[in-house]
């Protein structure tokens, strides 16, 4: 700990430096650049038909840039930019300090730091928020937890039409006042805002739909007047869980396919293999899952498999930076010999070579969607259900498009994350905040009619009950 306040201080000096040294402009200059030099997406988002408009919303957005003071104000400018592209995959973050507020020198030392003190303070009166309509924006709202509460009312400030400020907190990170949620509605639809919410260490997150239904907002943010606060389409367990739910069903929770999780779940599934081949109904929770490796996905596969189908074409986005991306991507591979086998490792230096003998802004071909064949059908499970929320992204939602060919299985849920489109997410660092601007770097031909939107399930769960329950229903039906 007698290191970390250090390391915090000049984490927050070199923030306010770069904001008093580097313009917003340049920022701006380089995202816009790089994406179109590296975005695969760039032509399907950019054409003949709204070239006049991107080109009017970069100068729109520069002009704003030209009098970004605050390193936030400029985070949302590109921020505007990157989720100009449908590419759920590419995006923009912020890096930032994990802060102990158990630490009193830490404490402090974050509390005298531009960010806490620069940020944006509003008066209210709650009295005239009180007992709002639940489907009304305007009211006050608490995390499930209780650990903030937050007024949400009119405010017009830049892009913004709301604000969310700060009733209460249970971290002294946060003070009474403080704005921490930014919302502005999204055109035809009155009940869907795009968000910035300022998270605990002060850092900026931008989600482009959080919709209000039933006096919740989003995933987290429930109104105070509601007597029961339900959140049964999250699974927010990280660990892998395999359990009996009665004789006939065995349960399954696989909470990621990380690449760096492979060995893991081998051993996972190896070990739980006859116990599944055991019984006739079979539910895989994938709630929360952002994805990974297909690899660790296609383990799935002989489950849900009732016949052949094709699988997508992929192209790869042949530019310098996507290949140095790859470059690094095989070191590490390479090195990381218990996650990655060395077929695997030699599969991307071959591509890499492909790659380098194509020219800047071509593709190559990894995959021409050839035929998915095993070698038999399962007895059991002779049914399986798949729980799908919206944060089952990218190798998650490759195994519901798997389970859409499949005559023994149904996704039941909400609607993916709509990760699908795009994918190989390569990261870079902006020069002068040093925000991660994330690009994809290839392209799915079937699959990109599903970016954004997502996979619909067979049947949508309510939020009135259990998902499991609900799941475990539908699939005895």
């Amino acid at each position: 700990m007698k290191h970390l306040l250090p390391l915090l201080a000049l984490f927050l000096l070199h923030q306010a430096s770069l904001a008093q040294s580097c313009p917003c402009t340049d920022e701006l200059d380089f995202v816009t650049r790089y994406y179109e030099q590296n975005l695969p997406g760039f032509k399907d988002n950019v054409n003949r038909h709204n070239r006049k408009s991107y080109e009017k919303m970069k100068s729109d957005l520069r002009e704003l840039a030209k009098t970004a003071e605050e390193t936030t104000d400029c985070f949302k400018l590109l921020t505007y930019y990157v989720e100009f592209f449908k590419d759920n995959h590419s995006h923009i973050s912020m890096k930032s300090a994990i802060i102990d507020d158990r630490d009193p020198a830490a404490l402090q030392a974050f509390k005298n730091s531009p960010t806490f003190k620069n940020r944006e303070r509003i008066q209210v009166d709650p009295a005239a928020y009180q007992n709002r309509p639940l489907n009304e924006i305007e009211g006050i709202y608490q995390m499930k937890d209780s650990s903030y509460t937050i007024l949400i009312l009119p405010s017009k400030k830049g892009l913004r039409e709301y604000a969310g400020v700060v009733l209460e907190s249970q971290t002294p990170l946060w003070e009474p006042g403080q704005v921490k949620l930014e919302l502005r509605r999204k055109a035809g639809s009155p009940n869907t805002f795009e968000a910035f919410m300022y998270m605990r260490n002060h850092s900026l997150n931008y989600y482009t739909s959080m919709v209000l239904q039933d006096g919740r907002l989003g995933d987290n943010w429930f109104k105070t007047s509601l007597s029961v606060r339900n959140d049964f389409n999250l699974n927010l367990s990280t660990k892998l869980e395999f359990k009996e739910l009665d004789a006939e069903t065995n349960y399954m929770r696989i909470p990621t396919f990380s690449g760096n999780r492979t060995a893991m779940l081998d051993t996972f599934y190896q070990h739980h293999d006859a116990q599944v081949r055991s019984k006739p109904y079979l539910i895989i929770d994938v709630r929360n899952n952002g994805g990974g490796n297909d690899r660790n996905a296609q383990q799935l596969l002989e489950y849900i498999y009732t016949g052949p189908f094709n699988s997508d074409v992929v192209d790869v986005y042949v530019t310098k930076d996507n290949i140095k991306v790859f470059e690094e991507w095989y070191s590490f591979m390479s090195k990381d010999t218990v996650n990655f086998d060395r077929e695997s490792a030699q599969y991307m230096r071959n591509e890499i070579d492909r790659m380098k003998k194509k020219p800047e802004q071509s593709f190559v071909r990894r995959s021409d969607g050839s035929k998915i064949k095993l070698d038999s059908v399962l007895q059991w499970p002779a049914k399986v259900a798949i729980i799908v929320n919206n944060k089952c992204a990218s190798s998650c939602e490759s195994l519901l498009f798997w389970a859409k060919e499949s005559k023994k299985t149904i996704l039941v849920g909400e609607n993916s994350g709509g990760y699908v489109g795009y994918g190989e997410i390569g990261g870079v660092d902006t020069p002068c905040f040093g925000f991660n601007l994330g690009c994809t770097m290839t392209r799915y031909r079937y699959q990109r009619q599903f970016e954004v939107v997502g996979i619909a399930p067979d049947y949508r769960l309510d939020n009135h009950s259990d998902w499991i329950a609900q799941t475990l229903g539908l699939l005895k039906k």
